[in-house]
This record gives structure tokens, sequence and C-alpha cells, in this order.
């Protein structure tokens, strides 16, 4: 009779996000997957194909909590500045801690299943997100009802900004004049 497995998927990427902490990206393979799962390796490949795609998982699924951590603190406070610093701070705890930690010394291999124009189609799907944040919270606070062609521009501009700068050592403070002055232009234009 075949074993019924509860939450195999869950426990594979629990586990890959531990191994990945404890040993890094370049010992990961399925086998040592499967073994820390007490389940055969055939189990995990019916849930993945390769240590591409369960990394992958784990990169959006922490994209997602960043998401929903943005939505929740930005709650708490009125100034779109701040509102903006808090997207900051959890893109660059994102892509210092989740992506660059990850992949610093060890990038994904250019396979089939993760190749660069995938790639390319997620961060651009990435990037829009942060720019619907950006234009949910400027209507907000501009107290704005329908975005003009130039406001979706600057939105879109202020989200390019803050992942660039989130994925350097420097500080908000260093983008901050360049963003009130995006805002200010938002506000006299509209």
């Amino acid at each position: 009779m075949p074993k019924n497995l509860t939450n195999v998927k869950e426990d594979i990427l629990a586990v890959t996000r531990q191994m990945i902490k404890e040993t890094g990206y370049s010992e990961l393979n399925i086998r040592n997957i499967a073994a820390r799962c007490a389940v055969a390796t055939g189990t995990v490949y019916n849930y993945y194909s390769s240590k591409n795609q369960i990394i992958a998982e784990i990169l959006m699924n922490e994209w997602k909590l960043m998401l929903r951590r943005i939505d929740q603190n930005t709650k708490n406070t009125s100034q779109i500045i701040d509102k903006l610093e808090i997207i900051f701070n959890e893109l660059n705890y994102f892509m210092i801690n989740v992506h660059g930690k990850w992949f610093q010394d060890h990038p994904i291999e250019n396979t089939e299943e993760m190749n660069v124009s995938k790639l390319n189609e997620k961060r651009v799907l990435l990037r829009n997100q942060i720019s619907e944040k950006v234009l949910t919270l400027v209507n907000s606070c501009c107290d704005m009802q329908k975005s003009s062609p130039e406001t979706l521009d600057i939105c879109d501009i202020i989200s390019h900004i803050l992942i660039s700068y989130s994925n350097e050592s420097a500080g908000f403070a260093k983008i901050k004049p360049s963003l009130c002055a995006l805002i200010n232009q938002l506000t006299t234009t509209n």
C-alpha cells in the first residue's frame, strides 16, 4: 500500500530554505533535499523538476510575503514619503537577505526552465507589482480618483528608483530628495 504523505510540498520548500541557510546553494541537490524530507528522490521530482524550480517558488513566496508586509506597514502612516521608505526598506531586505544572500556566489544555472528570457519576464512582472503599489499609495495620499499618463510614468520612475537603490548599500536618505521632487511634481500636476 502506498504511503500517504501530507504537506510534502511545504516540507520540500521549508527544508530547501533551511539547507540554503546552512550550506549554501552549491551544496543543494534533489537527493539531499529528499533525504532531509525523509522521502524518495522521485517524490521530490513529482513536485519539482529541478532545484531551480524549488528556488524559484521559494523566491516567489518570499516576494509575496514582502508585498503583504508592505500593505500592512503602509497602513500605519499617512505621509507618502514614509510609505515609500517602507517599500524601500522591504525591498532592501529582500534584495540583500533573500535574493542576494542565496545567489551572491552561486547564481541559478541557465537551464531550459530558468532561461534569461523567463527571468526577464519575472523581473518585469515584479517591477510592475511595485509600480502598482506606488500608484495605489500615491492615489490614496493625493486624493486622486483617476491616474493620468504622467502620474503613471512618475510612479513607474519612483518604483525604478526604489528597486535600483534597494539592491545597494545606500540608504533611503540618498534617494529621498529625488522622490520628494517627484511627489511634488505629482501634487502640482494633478
